[in-house]
């Protein structure tokens, strides 16, 4: 969905709270505690004085909002905006920064941060993701992400590593991505991982040369390649899947983020991951999102930088 047909589709904020009602519940709506069917519409008055709709539950008699419980949960800002805010960045191959989301939809920095990290977190795969399947080729391989070392000569040669986080990518070829932060590439730490996201039944995986891969597969279903002879025959077939995401999500860091977290690095990963799993199904994605945005729990702004934990 574009901005022309949101802009069609929701040209009120009713058309967007009767279509997020639809999406949340779309047999009815229902208590959020006890699964009732049966919950009356009233009207009262919010903290600022403004009428607020909400239902009450004919069987417990809880009040609730269209948005409780939800990543809209206690959300100050028009359904428009985020509906706008989600259709941008879902149409975004490369990512879009919260400085042109704010622009776009007219909020300050800090609100459009903290409303593209609670969209961010219902872009992200469920936590037993798995790509490959026996009928599929997985790559496997690692990039760096993060700030060049300030120091020269010897010293930057040794350090130049320092700033960098190192992200492994699973790219199924034809298929599904996953990428996400690694502290160290160890044969042990390699092993736990691929157990946790490549299916077992997978019929081939593919690597660069490194010696380490060649302890976490068997023979039988591993090949590598080694880039140096690859370049020489201009022919790069052996990582070209898992490569082409790298360069795609780096070229969104040059290009709009600029810079990255090391604390929300995942994030930006499971989001870009997220879009590019859905690219064949581009018509639905918008709606996907909005789905997502129903089943994931509220993100209080001090559990996102972090507060929570002192």
């Amino acid at each position: 969905m574009n901005l022309f047909s949101l802009a069609k589709a929701f040209p009120t904020e009713e058309h967007a709270l009767a279509y997020w009602m639809k999406t949340r519940w779309p047999k009815g709506v229902r208590c959020i505690a006890c699964d009732h069917p049966k919950c009356y519409l009233i009207e009262t008055k919010g903290k600022t004085g403004k009428p607020v709709r909400l239902f009450e539950c004919a069987d417990c008699a809880l009040h609730f909002s269209a948005t409780t419980g939800t990543l809209f949960h206690d959300s100050h800002l028009p359904l428009q905006k985020w509906f706008m805010a989600i259709g941008l960045m879902v149409e975004a191959k490369k990512g879009i920064s919260a400085n042109q989301i704010a622009r776009h939809i007219g909020v300050t920095y800090k609100t459009a941060w903290y409303l593209c990290h609670r969209i961010r977190q219902a872009m992200q795969e469920e936590s037993g993701f798995k790509v490959g399947g026996p009928t599929s080729t997985v790559e496997i391989d690692e990039m760096f992400v993060g700030g060049r070392s300030h120091l020269y000569g010897r010293k930057a040669k040794r350090t130049q590593f320092e700033n960098k986080k190192i992200v492994v990518g699973l790219a199924e070829r034809d298929g599904q991505l996953h990428m996400e932060i690694m502290d160290h590439v160890t044969l042990a730490a390699m092993r736990v991982k691929v157990a946790e996201r490549l299916e077992p039944d997978t019929q081939k995986v593919i690597t660069d040369g490194k010696t380490l891969y060649r302890g976490v597969f068997p023979k039988a279903k591993h090949t590598y390649g080694i880039h140096s002879e690859e370049l020489k025959d201009r022919t790069w077939t052996s990582t070209y899947t898992v490569e082409s995401a790298f360069s795609l999500f780096k070229r969104g860091i040059v290009g709009n983020y600029h810079r990255l977290s090391d604390e929300h690095l995942n994030r930006y990963l499971g989001e870009f991951c997220w879009r590019y799993n859905r690219r064949k199904r581009q018509p639905w994605i918008f709606d996907l999102a909005l789905a997502n945005l129903a089943n994931k729990s509220p993100m209080p702004y001090q559990v996102l930088i972090g507060r929570d934990k002192d």
